[in-house]
């Protein structure tokens, strides 16, 4: 008699099959000990069975669940009775052994017959390659949850405020379906600086006190990681946010077996991704569980910020940019909410914030008229008083922490005044706030006094908060031969770089590097108005910059607003142009860096800078645009720049591990070349210097005046130029690059070269055979 003693451990799952796995067997505890050899692990694919059908070869990976408590050893006799092992735990969604497929071939019960097998279920089971945060951590904008490390200081609700308008908002999430006309998104509007994302903040963090959020994603434009003014990781953002609550582990598991399915669905658009990562999870759990279930689920979406949604970058099939606008993804994404809310399967209200921007509203006139609530922060919810509120709060904080001794500091009729000036925004009296803790509390209450009021006339709804702007940045420790410095750093720091969801914004430690003439200006220089800029310190190598509030730099950005304090899009390339060409002249910041590995970090930043950016197509004439803002000082220090230092970091050298071992102050240029990473930097000076310096202009003067039958090679070129080419095909040769084509090329033909046409020019080493420049690496 053969002894078939019981196996302790449950069938563990194979590959994925063709149907949906059950889920309530989907996952169970494996011990990867159990795992056995196809040889040792038979199949049913060779049974004969009484009342139970062999299976094909099709279903090889099948969970056999059963539903006995114990097993008994197994009788050899014509009519065997096999009872099942017991049902596995419920799945984690954690790491998986990888499972050692069944032989198709293979039996589990060699040459047996006439048996039967009862009380027995067969699933196919699901074993994902990686877990679900490995699959969504990449396409997460982690900093956009409302709870995130990245809001720690965000705004927030002072509990006696904006009591009204929260409670409507909390009405409508917890007892909206109750409504005469149920809508299932509400849509809160305001000016800015009225407080929208506090209380969207405030909102969300009460909801997930009392369990009822699902999910959140606070955009921004002008602060934190890149990804959070993009379109792009909004439904992976949510989906993940949902997967974590504990009531919705059904959805979890449904949406890791539609990741594991579909892991190309991050690079489809928004309608796509929500479809497989949101309603499909949902409807399947709709099939698998009775409405019963359901109880403790939570009840609202919230994003906050849509109107700073910034484009992302959209290119064709053949890598061409398709030309799409900020209000176009806006308005993707509203589309996509007004799907996902209309569907009978999702099971939550979606609540947004932003400000009444006109493509938005539009589309709450008309896409979404029968689908949302809305409201508008006015005067219907009692801004003042809320607003008085919060300054009794605050100054009664101020006064513990300066030791002022008077308890009615600063008195009744000064926050009247304070009221008045607010107008119902509440960016005001916080911006004030801030200013009086940034010095001598009572001096700096004094001087916000002392502004002007502005007339009941004025057209301008801004007019307190503008002029409390002018005061604060026009303290700022500007240079007197620069007295829009400041203003010009702020615009830098705000636009001067190239982000995306791939491409975080520079930390403060570069803007510091970059900026800084002298060690220790851009401290003592921002020190004056910490109160709408938050600078980290100087040790601080990882912090962002924060501007506390968007409406500053749309401040900055009218010059009907910001008057003698504003600076053109002109202005601001040429400063930064002349930065840029003050970089290249010391091979790095102003200021020396303590090491090479310093430098290499800085650099990778600084390539990042707009102006050095090559163009969006072949034919753009946009690129390392800041040629084209240099004024003849900059144009002459050029000239003297090392070009052979620049030409090896740019071809060879930058961000490779040797970088380490190279002279402080400077990459060296003789190292011996390993990678190439950023060759653009020079190829796109070599194709655009010779225009953008006025060189073609120039040889018309020539040719007229020195040369008058006709100019000598050349000489009609700024010396900046003629360096600059010859050095980099020199340099370039040295490293084993081929760029003797480019040689034939007169300099004012190179620019009417599309780029890809160029750039073919510059060969790589490893990469041509070519006769002319194979002796060079010999």
């Amino acid at each position: 008699m053969v002894d078939r003693t019981e196996n302790k451990n449950p069938i563990e799952p194979q590959g994925p099959g063709r149907h949906e796995p059950s889920l309530s067997l989907i996952h169970p505890p494996i011990d990867s000990s159990s795992y056995r050899s196809p040889s040792q692990r038979p199949s049913f694919g060779a049974a004969a069975t009484s009342g139970v059908h062999s299976q094909s070869s099709d279903t090889s990976a099948a969970d056999i669940v059963q539903n006995t408590s114990s097993q008994q050893p197994v009788r050899e006799s014509s009519a065997t009775t096999v009872q099942s092992p017991p049902t596995p735990h419920e799945d984690t969604l954690g790491p998986y052994p990888s499972p050692t497929p069944v032989s198709p071939s293979t039996s589990y019960f060699s040459s047996a017959r006439d048996f039967t097998v009862s009380n027995m279920n067969i699933h196919n089971s699901f074993a994902p390659s990686q877990t679900l945060f490995q699959y969504l951590s990449p396409h997460i904008a982690h900093g956009a949850a409302h709870d995130s490390d990245e809001r720690w200081n965000a705004p927030a609700c002072h509990e006696e405020t904006r009591v009204a308008i929260r409670e409507d908002i909390l009405s409508w999430i917890k007892h909206g379906e109750g409504d005469e006309d149920p809508k299932r998104m509400m849509w809160l509007s305001g000016p800015a600086g009225s407080g929208k994302t506090a209380i969207a903040g405030s909102v969300a963090e009460t909801c997930k006190e009392g369990g009822l959020l699902a999910a959140s994603f606070f955009f921004s434009s002008f602060s934190g990681s890149a990804e959070r003014s993009s379109k792009r990781g909004l439904i992976a953002t949510l989906a993940y946010h949902m997967s974590q609550i504990d009531t919705l582990h059904h959805f979890k598991a449904h949406l890791h077996v539609a990741v594991d399915r579909h892991p190309d669905i991050f690079r489809k658009n928004l309608k796509e991704q929500a479809r497989c990562l949101i309603l499909g999870p949902f409807r399947k759990v709709h099939d698998d569980q009775p409405q019963e279930s359901r109880i403790g689920w939570p009840k609202v979406v919230i994003i906050d910020g849509l109107d700073e949604v910034i484009v992302a970058p959209h290119h064709d099939s053949t890598g061409q940019r398709i030309q799409r606008t900020s209000e176009d993804d806006q308005v993707e994404i509203l589309n996509v909410l007004v799907t996902i809310s209309r569907d009978p399967f999702f099971p939550f209200r979606i609540f947004v914030a932003s400000r009444p921007e006109s493509n938005i509203t539009k589309f709450f006139d008309t896409d979404a008229q029968d689908t949302a609530v809305r409201l508008f922060l006015d005067s219907k919810y009692n801004p003042d008083a809320d607003v008085e509120r919060f300054l009794v709060s605050k100054f009664a904080h101020i006064r513990r922490h300066a030791g002022i001794s008077s308890a009615s500091w600063p008195g009744q009729p000064t926050l009247d005044r304070l009221v008045e000036m607010s107008s119902g925004q509440f960016i005001v009296p916080t911006t004030i706030i801030r200013w009086v803790e940034a010095g001598v509390p009572q001096l700096q209450l004094a001087e916000v006094m002392q502004l002007e009021q502005p007339k009941s006339e004025t057209k301008n709804p801004f007019a307190t908060l503008d002029a409390l702007y002018l005061h604060i940045l026009q303290r700022a420790h500007n240079p007197d031969d620069d007295p829009l410095l400041v203003v010009k750093w702020i615009v830098c720091i705000t636009s001067a770089a190239f982000t995306s969801s791939t491409q975080k914004p520079p930390h403060a430690a570069f803007w510091r590097q970059f900026l800084e003439k002298v060690e220790g200006e851009f401290s003592y220089r921002l020190g004056p108005i910490t109160s709408l800029v938050s600078v980290p310190r100087p040790n601080d190598i990882s912090s962002p910059i924060t501007i506390y509030h968007k409406s500053l730099t749309d401040f900055l950005s009218s010059p009907t607003r910001c008057r003698d304090l504003y600076v053109d899009k002109g202005g601001h390339n040429c400063f930064v142009a002349d930065r840029i060409v003050s970089v290249l002249k010391y091979k790095g910041p102003a200021v020396p860096l303590a090491s090479p590995a310093d430098l290499v970090t800085f650099l990778q930043s600084f390539i990042w800078l707009q102006l050095l950016l090559l163009g969006l197509s072949d034919s753009s004439h946009d690129s390392l645009r800041f040629l084209a803002f240099l004024g003849e000082g900059s144009k002459a220090e050029l000239a003297s720049c090392d070009v052979a230092w620049w030409t090896a970091t740019s071809l060879s050298a930058l961000w490779t591990d040797s970088l380490h071992d190279a002279p402080i102050g400077g990459i060296s240029s003789d190292k011996e070349p390993r990678t190439s990473f950023c060759p653009r930097l020079v190829e796109g000076i070599y194709w655009r210097i010779h225009e953008t310096m006025g060189c073609d202009s120039n040889a018309l003067k020539l040719s007229l005046t020195e040369h008058p039958t006709g100019p000598s090679p050349g000489s009609q070129c700024h010396q900046g130029c003629m360096k600059w080419r010859t050095g980099i095909r020199a340099k370039a040769k040295e490293l084993g690059w081929c760029v003797h084509e480019l040689e034939e090329v007169q300099p004012h033909e190179v620019h009417n070269l599309e780029w890809r046409t160029f750039a073919r020019g510059f060969k790589a080493p490893g990469s041509h055979n070519c006769s002319i420049c194979v002796p060079l690496l010999d």
